[in-house]
């Protein structure tokens, strides 16, 4: 196997194993499940609302950090590409991506809170009508 696939995977791989030792109870659920999914036994809608929920409050931390993770990828390709043109643009264009990445994720969030500020409306609570 040549050098940069290993490399690549055992990044990828000890990134998992940290990933899921680091886990702790903030990314557990937070809001308790609904008595109509307790009491029946079986899924219904209410216990979508609450996956659905619970995928919202970790889906915009997570494109946070996988964006920051790339910038600092792109920011070490920066840093060895030794003056070679070729790989000093492909660093360019991965910081960019990932600028335009934490932004986007900060644009999102502001935006969401400028709706619920001003309209009310929460667009982070996900809720099916009765």
């Amino acid at each position: 196997m040549p050098k940069r696939p290993q490399k690549l995977l055992f990044f990828l791989l000890s990134t998992i194993y940290y990933l899921r030792s680091a886990a702790t109870a903030a990314h557990a659920q937070t809001e308790p499940w609904p008595q109509d999914c307790i009491e029946q036994g079986a899924a219904t809608l209410q216990c979508f609302e609450q996956i659905v929920a619970n995928l919202l409050r970790l889906i915009i931390p997570l494109a946070g950090v996988a964006a920051f993770v790339v910038l600092i990828v792109g920011g070490f390709q920066y840093l060895t590409s030794a003056g070679d043109p070729k790989q000093t643009q492909k660093a360019q264009s991965i910081i960019t991506g990932a600028i335009i990445g934490i932004a986007a994720t900060v644009g999102v969030w502001f935006i969401f809170r400028l709706l619920n500020t001003i309209t009310g409306l929460d667009l982070l609570q996900f809720a099916v009508p009765q």
